[in-house]
């Protein structure tokens, strides 16, 4: 008996629609959509994609699929943050050789650069982490930190440059430089954060509650300059908000590292698959069945609700997380 020795099966939006269509049996044999039931039905499996998304405890399995790993990096002067493709320093991947699979590159100067200086020396060695248009991070010597992009790489010199007006202030050799090529999207949301140092040493932050953090009195004193030790988050509309328990962070040298929900992609194009694992498809398939019935004044039967909660219920534990579960007596 010969298989396909196939593994890649998937679906696109168009087949979809069509497949809901004809659970329905709005569509007949060799029937297709018409352009304006294909947009009317893209628009129900778009919110559907969107209500099933990887939040709260609807699906285990889906933490696993959209969990991304964040770096951000941290201002002496900054307590908030936005966590978006438009957001500060939102660090997730960089295309550098060295670069897949990790959220932010860490390098140093390795001479010194004056206030305006549009030059950075990293050594011929670690050059090799940027790329031009990588987003960059320089620690200053006030402490701060100053964010720009990459215009050029030298690999030959070890070198890169930034726009014009260059830096705003001096840079010693040693002082940190980060940096990334890609912006996360808005956490929607975040699992855990971790305070990472120079060194790649983890120190676990707590996750507040708004009531936590308000509480806090002396998040905002100007005094209160230090190692963060929790935050608390916001996801709202277009980017997240995350906001530390002080004022700014007292070492540049150090960021955020964070675990987090992202949102799933939309379905833009005809030939779009779903930003879902394949054991999904079937209950998008049914899922959207049953959102455009009333369209078309077709009933949803019994027979489809069991097939549409029994695909829900199989896709809804695909790789959920394990956990060990720990007794011990209790202490009086």
């Amino acid at each position: 008996m010969a298989t396909s020795g196939s593994y890649s099966f998937s679906v696109n939006s168009t087949q979809i629609v069509t497949d809901a269509m004809l659970n329905i049996g709005k569509l007949g044999e060799a029937e297709v959509p018409t352009a304006q039931e294909y947009v009317d039905c893209l628009l129900k499996l778009n919110m559907l994609a969107k209500q099933w998304m990887a939040k709260q405890d609807f699906a285990p399995g889906l933490k696993m699929w959209k969990r991304r790993h964040g770096d951000l990096m941290l201002s002496t002067s900054r307590f908030s943050y936005n966590l978006g493709p438009a957001g500060d320093n939102w660090a997730v991947s960089v295309a550098a050789a060295n670069g897949p699979g990790i959220a932010s590159l860490q390098s140093q100067l390795t001479a010194n650069a004056a206030a305006n200086a549009t030059t950075l020396t990293v050594g011929t060695a670690l050059i090799t982490n940027f790329m031009a248009g990588d987003f960059v991070v320089v620690q200053l010597n006030t402490g701060d930190i100053f964010s720009t992009t990459v215009s050029t790489v030298s690999l030959n010199a070890g070198t890169f440059t930034i726009p014009a007006t260059g830096l705003p202030s001096a840079a010693a050799s040693g002082n940190y430089v980060f940096n990334y090529t890609t912006k996360g999207q808005r956490p929607e949301v975040i699992e855990a954060v971790v305070l990472r140092d120079n060194s790649g040493s983890d120190v676990p932050m707590r996750l507040w509650t708004l009531q936590d953090y308000e509480y806090q009195a002396s998040k905002q004193q100007p005094q209160n300059t230090s190692d963060p030790s929790a935050i608390y988050y916001e996801s709202q509309l277009n980017s997240g908000v995350l906001y530390l328990d002080c004022v700014g962070a007292q070492d540049t040298s150090k960021r955020l590292h964070i675990d987090f929900f992202e949102p799933v992609q939309d379905f833009v194009n005809t030939t779009d698959s779903p930003d879902y694992p394949q054991r999904w498809y079937l209950a998008l398939s049914w899922g959207l069945t049953k959102q455009i019935g009333p369209m078309f004044n077709l009933p949803f039967t019994k027979d489809m609700e069991d097939n549409l909660r029994d695909a829900l219920a199989i896709a809804r534990e695909l790789d959920s997380d394990n956990t060990n579960i720990f007794f011990q007596p209790g202490v009086d």
